[in-house]
């Protein structure tokens, strides 16, 4: 059986049912927020949706945490520490998956997400940092000596490959797709610093987490991609290992373009070679491009400059009716054209810039919204294209507006990005397309 187009509860786009996955049908509505509100907030889930909890079931809820099996309930976090709020955009790793589909014209495993798996969300939780600091846990010493006997982390302790220190996340609510449960995990050190603002969240936009987004409490990992932010959290480990769950080691990896499918991950030890996605790809998207005036030549001249309508209008009443004798075949319209979007990154986006002539020049836009370190930066930009005269008197064409970001670590956002059997991960230029 099909799935409807529309969730009729939400008006989100459904792209799944079992499990339910969805995201906002309209960019312009998305990006008309500088905080998406809960009723645009795409849903991503790789098990059944969960049935409501209510309050008091929400508040004894009981996270373990790994460190002398130490236990604590969502009244327990609230009331030992302290509240900290983040803006902080959460990205699916698959947004923008049918673009690269559409662009590179080959097949993608997956969900085909559009370019809406995004959203901008003011988190209050307690932070992570402060609850392992407790635990006596650091970067430097890790577990120390007095892990707990016979525990798992035991084991990673003795085993062999002494890399960094990993905190992993672990839903036990409902089996996965892949797994018997959902999990992940990042760096201790992101866990640790100071400034990372990885909180165990209940809040969302100033109100209780909803089910669906993780309620009574989730993960979140401001800069790190969204299959991190694991909801529902009920285990948090402090390990020499990554996660062993298969949406750490089997999923979310951008696998190189000669891996064409999981009998050649699997046969070529592929998963293992290739590193698992932590933070967010410097990235923007065009959510919206129109016409918005147009400039006539002095051939032409009356009043130059027309508001945002049909062009062929001004081309026909304007030109047409004139003597042909006053139309030169190099006059044009200058035609201004104002696109709209977003970008982000692991860190702040310092500059957007637009293309209408397939990235040979380039203008800046204006980054409209920004709010701390970890949100999206809304923006707005205009360009000019000339429209020709001459010979092609009221005829139309389109016009497609490029946008590329850049980011507070000096990176520039590449026009194109490599396929990926996954799909995951999708940066190209952002593009929008206008009819003049």
């Amino acid at each position: 059986m099909g799935y409807p187009t529309h969730d009729t509860t939400t008006g989100l786009r459904v792209l799944s049912e079992t499990p339910f996955n969805a995201e906002p049908p309209c960019l312009v509505e998305l990006t008309k927020h500088t905080i998406t509100p809960s009723h645009l907030m795409y849903a991503r889930n790789h098990s059944d949706k969960q049935d409501e909890l209510n309050d008091s079931d929400g508040d004894e809820k009981v996270v373990k945490v790994t460190r002398k099996e130490a236990t604590f309930t969502v009244k327990d976090l609230m009331t030992k520490y302290p509240k900290k709020e983040v803006v902080a955009t959460l990205i699916c790793a698959g947004n923008r998956r049918a673009k690269m589909a559409q662009k590179t014209c080959k097949p993608v495993e997956g969900i085909k997400w559009g370019e809406g798996a995004i959203s901008n969300v003011r988190w209050g939780g307690v932070r992570l940092r402060d609850i392992l600091l407790d635990l006596e846990v650091s970067e430097t010493i890790g577990l120390g000596e007095n892990a707990t006997k016979g525990s798992e982390c035991e084991e990673d302790v003795k085993s062999e490959g002494r890399g960094q220190w990993h905190v992993s996340f672990a839903s036990h609510v409902a089996p996965c797709e892949q797994d018997s449960y959902y999990g992940g995990s990042i760096p201790l050190e992101k866990a640790l610093d100071e400034e990372g603002d990885v909180i165990l969240a209940y809040e969302m936009n100033n109100v209780p987490l909803t089910p669906g987004h993780g309620y009574p409490l989730r993960v979140v990992v401001p800069g790190y991609s969204g299959m991190r932010w694991v909801k529902w959290v009920d285990r948090i480990t402090v390990s020499r290992r990554e996660s062993g769950n298969f949406y750490q080691q089997k999923d979310y990896k951008m696998l190189p373009e000669c891996v064409t499918s999981k009998a050649i991950a699997e046969s070529g030890g592929w998963w293992n070679r290739v590193p698992a996605m932590q933070a967010l790809p410097l990235n923007s998207v065009v959510a919206k491009v129109e016409c918005a005036s147009v400039s006539l030549p002095p051939t032409l001249t009356q009043t130059n400059t027309y508001p945002d309508e049909d062009l062929a209008h001004h081309v026909k009443n304007l030109a047409l009716d004139k003597d042909s004798s006053c139309i030169e075949a190099n006059d044009n319209l200058k035609v201004r054209i104002r696109a709209t979007g977003y970008a982000y990154s692991h860190s702040r986006i310092s500059r957007v810039e637009l293309s209408a002539d397939e990235g040979t020049s380039w203008v800046s836009a204006k980054i409209t919204y920004q709010e701390g370190r970890w949100s999206w930066a809304l923006w707005e930009g205009f360009v000019d294209v000339r429209h020709g005269l001459g010979y092609d008197v009221g005829v139309k064409r389109g016009v497609t507006v490029m946008s590329r970001a850049y980011d507070e670590t000096g990176r520039i956002q590449d026009t194109n990005c490599a396929w990926n059997l996954r799909g995951v991960g999708f940066c190209g230029a952002g593009e929008g397309t206008v009819v003049i």
